[in-house]
């Protein structure tokens, strides 16, 4: 990875920092600080988040002349210099992101959740094996598998719980909707949802712990991804999605048991004994929130320990904007929408989406019929009344019927009713309008 001149560090973190001020102080230099900004990535290929990995980097130590060297006892710095060092092929937000999963993986019984890290690629070949191999020489407790089956997922835990599992070559894994592989990595992803089994040895209900740390490694063909959007798509909103891109320079080196990686698991465990969960609620960028906040909830509190916060949310945007999903995006919107009424003519949603979001300046009134019929969500006989008074229908959508999408998709919980302006409606057989 090519960085700027040390020289231009100092001058950089200063200008993040003026930038990313208070939005009402200096609002021209803001500006300029942005616009200089800007200059400085094209003219070094910087990303936004190896910009505020500058920043941060500065702003703790500004008297260090170790620049881009990791400081002895910073964990985020020494497993993301180990990572680098590696060689492995990929964006800086991919080492950034994976730095903090393996950090979670020592302190993650302090969470709700703990997000399933899924690396994916279009083939073999790609260097996701290499990668899950690093991940799972420094995460704790670790365990690397090749497809195992659920039972023996739910067995090890009853013996090994807070494992971290590492699974490669998972697209051999059963992928069925009804699965039980699928429920172990859903329920999981959460604590207090055990698995109950009958056991015909012991003779009794055994509770079988799922809660733990997972990465899985797979390739993701068109029927997989396809089987993945359509049948199991509580797995995606349960993780957060890296996709490896071919390379010719990434090359597997690494020997199980590698001993460079064991001071690296020293410094986490002294980290670790030291971290608690912070008490105050976490930010995270506009765009990530229920099931993918759920996600980056205990990364974010992890990076914010440890000084470079700002640098896991931009690596944070970076990875949701990559695994752009044009069907949940558009769930999000309608739901957006649907905040302050119950119900809309199509015309009237259609206009609300171009109004949302520039994505919908094309949308139909055809086009979004066809969106929603996949999900089984048709258009109804909506009443209004008009600007003078007279009662009207046309074809619409109730806020009901997107609920159950909201909550498979999205994680949608219900809206405070205070909230929900409750639109006039007519007294059967009349042209009436009455409150309900």
């Amino acid at each position: 990875m090519i960085w700027p001149p040390d020289a231009l560090w100092s001058r950089i973190a200063a200008l993040w920092a003026h930038a990313h001020g208070p939005p009402d102080v200096d609002v021209g230099g803001r500006i300029k600080a942005l616009a200089a900004l800007e200059e400085m990535k094209s003219d070094f290929d910087l990303s936004d988040a190896q910009v505020a990995y500058i920043a941060e980097y500065h702003t703790l130590d500004p008297s260090s002349r170790l620049i881009k060297r990791e400081r002895r006892e910073n964990a985020f710095e020494i497993v993301l210099g180990t990572i680098d060092g590696v060689e492995l092929v990929m964006p800086f937000e991919h080492l950034v992101i994976d730095t903090a999963w393996i950090l979670h993986t020592y302190v993650c019984s302090q969470f709700l959740h703990t997000p399933r890290l899924l690396i994916h690629s279009r083939g073999s070949g790609y260097g996701k094996t290499a990668r899950l191999i690093v991940i799972n020489e420094l995460a704790s407790r670790s365990r690397c598998w090749v497809a195992p089956s659920a039972a023996v997922i739910y067995h090890f835990l009853e013996t090994c719980p807070l494992s971290t599992l590492v699974i490669d070559d998972a697209e051999r894994m059963d992928w069925g909707k009804k699965s039980l592989l699928v429920q172990i990595i859903d329920a999981g992803h959460r604590q207090g949802a055990p698995l109950p089994r009958f056991d015909l040895v012991r003779k009794k209900i055994v509770e079988y712990p799922t809660f733990t740390p997972l990465a899985l490694g797979l390739i993701l063909d068109r029927s997989l991804r396809e089987k993945f959007l359509s049948e199991v798509a509580q797995v995606l909103t349960r993780s957060i999605v890296c996709e490896m891109k071919k390379s010719n320079e990434a090359l597997d080196k690494i020997f199980p048991g590698d001993p460079r990686f064991v001071p690296v698991r020293a410094v986490i465990a002294r980290w670790a004994e030291t971290f608690r969960r912070p008490e105050k609620s976490i930010s995270l960028p506009q765009g990530i929130f229920a099931r993918c906040a759920n996600n980056y909830y205990a990364l974010a509190a992890v990076a914010d320990a440890l000084g470079y916060g700002a640098t896991l949310r931009a690596a944070a945007v970076a990875i949701e904007a990559a695994n752009f999903d044009l069907e949940i995006q558009l769930y999000q919107d309608i739901r957006s929408v649907f905040e302050r009424v119950d119900h809309l003519w199509s015309e009237d949603l259609v206009q609300a989406l171009k109004e949302a979001n520039d994505i919908w300046a094309s949308l139909t009134n055809s086009a979004l019929y066809e969106q929603l019929w996949k999900k089984d969500i048709n258009y109804r006989t909506v009443w209004k009344v008009g600007a003078n008074g007279k009662r009207r229908s046309n074809k619409g959508f109730y806020r009901v019927q997107f609920e159950k999408v909201w909550r498979d998709l999205l994680g949608h919980t219900e809206a405070q009713s205070s909230k929900i302006i409750r639109l006039l409606r007519h007294k059967r057989d009349t042209g009436e309008a009455h409150g309900d």
